[in-house]
């Protein structure tokens, strides 16, 4: 990871210079976001932008559960179509998200309570931690080492391994050392163990920053913002 104060990620590609030139040449943060590492502020849902050109079924997002759903598919579209893990993975995140909101759903409503019902407990899903599916985090020599996923929590980056029965190359052993050695937490997490225990077998796994996530926010916010659609009509693009 650069030491730099801040540094961009592509995500949703196998391809990270491709990513970078499609996102200078459209002129919008497309498959790459840019993070600030003096920015104390979590990456989180609601925090866009979002290319949805290559999101099947868009339609119009117009409650809380419609738009989670969109950000689902979304993150799954941004998966390897054949990697079935990454897409277990999402489908158990979600589910830990809405695990946590139905725990502590009495406290989450009477804080909510005061506003007459211009906001519904659920509307804290997109305080969530925003995971980069098939994140490609950037080095100091200028190359790139791809995860499954990767988080920034305000404090540092937590970049997921969906692990396998299969040992790791010494290549690979050597790219997350180099990740840990530059300060990335790395999140094993077993695929078999994953597809069995879904979200209940990623909550032991994640770290404070993860739990709690309305903590630190005023109140819900969107990702949905007046033009955040606009993508809808241009043509398909994928890496």
């Amino acid at each position: 990871m650069p030491t730099g104060p801040s540094f961009i990620i592509p995500f949703g590609t196998a391809n990270p210079e491709k990513a970078m030139a499609v996102a200078v040449r459209d002129g919008r943060q497309a498959n790459v976001v840019s993070i600030d590492a003096n920015d104390a502020k979590p990456l989180r849902l609601h925090h866009g932008p979002y290319d949805f050109r290559a999101t099947p079924g868009l339609g119009t997002a117009s409650d809380t559960e419609t738009r989670l759903t969109l950000l689902h598919d979304h993150l799954h579209a941004l998966c390897d179509l054949w990697q079935k893990a990454q897409h277990g993975f999402i489908d158990a995140y979600f589910g830990f998200i809405h695990a946590a909101l139905e725990h502590d759903q009495n406290a989450l409503t009477t804080e909510l309570a005061d506003y007459g019902g211009l906001y519904h407990y659920r509307d804290w899903a997109f305080s969530a931690l925003r995971p980069l599916p098939r994140a490609q985090i950037p080095t100091d020599d200028g190359t790139f080492i791809a995860m499954d996923f990767a988080f920034w929590t305000g404090s540092g980056l937590v970049a997921v391994d969906l692990t396998s029965v299969q040992t790791p190359t010494k290549s690979r052993r050597n790219q997350l050392a180099t990740l840990a050695q530059n300060g990335v937490a790395i999140i094993d997490v077993e695929s078999a163990r994953l597809a069995d225990g879904g979200a209940a077998y990623l909550e032991t796994l994640l770290p404070d920053p993860f739990h709690h996530f309305w903590q630190g926010e005023v109140l819900p916010q969107s990702p949905f913002k007046p033009n955040i659609m606009d993508a809808a009509g241009d043509d398909g693009v994928r890496f």
